[in-house]
């Protein structure tokens, strides 16, 4: 194992480790509500459920989410990037779009990132429904990550 490869392995396992102990524990919003089971229902049932129960947040949740709300989800999001990233590399075997995510959010604050997505949804109201996700990726990223494609690569060294 290279040098540096050992360094990021190391610097994500203390990242991590730092992360799970001074963290504050995970709690529900809303307390669960359960539901009487009738006999026979499957587990294709339970999860069609859980899917109506827990949607994927937009813009209604983003408007009203405290900024600590906020600010967890991005970190989530940024967080589920550079683990993938410090495991596969800047070159993975596969199709991801990590890589191209972590490029255009270095140096990028989670604060800029989340007043860059209640902009977008101050600006357009009637866009709601649209994921959060889809806001951070289409209005954060893809308009740093066309702009970093587009800069010259410099110059190749001359021996």
């Amino acid at each position: 194992m290279s040098r540096s490869r050992c360094f990021e392995t190391t610097l994500l396992s203390l990242g991590l480790t730092v992360g799970l102990l001074c963290g504050t524990g995970a709690q529900a919003a809303e307390p669960v509500k359960s539901a009487p089971q009738p006999a026979g229902v499957k587990p294709a049932a339970a999860i069609s459920a859980a899917k109506a129960e827990l949607p994927f947040p937009n813009g209604e949740k983003w408007t009203t989410a405290t900024e600590r709300e906020k600010l967890a989800y991005l970190l989530g999001i940024t967080n589920m990037a550079m683990a993938e990233y410090q495991l596969t590399g800047p070159s993975p075997k596969y199709r991801t779009l990590v890589p191209k995510m972590v490029r255009s959010l270095d140096g990028t604050t989670l604060r800029q990132m989340m007043g860059a997505v209640d902009s977008y949804y101050k600006a357009n109201p009637d866009q709601q429904k649209r994921s959060i996700f889809e806001v951070v990726w289409f209005e954060v990223v893809a308009p740093k990550a066309d702009a970093l494609s587009q800069k010259p690569n410099p110059p190749a060294a001359k021996k």
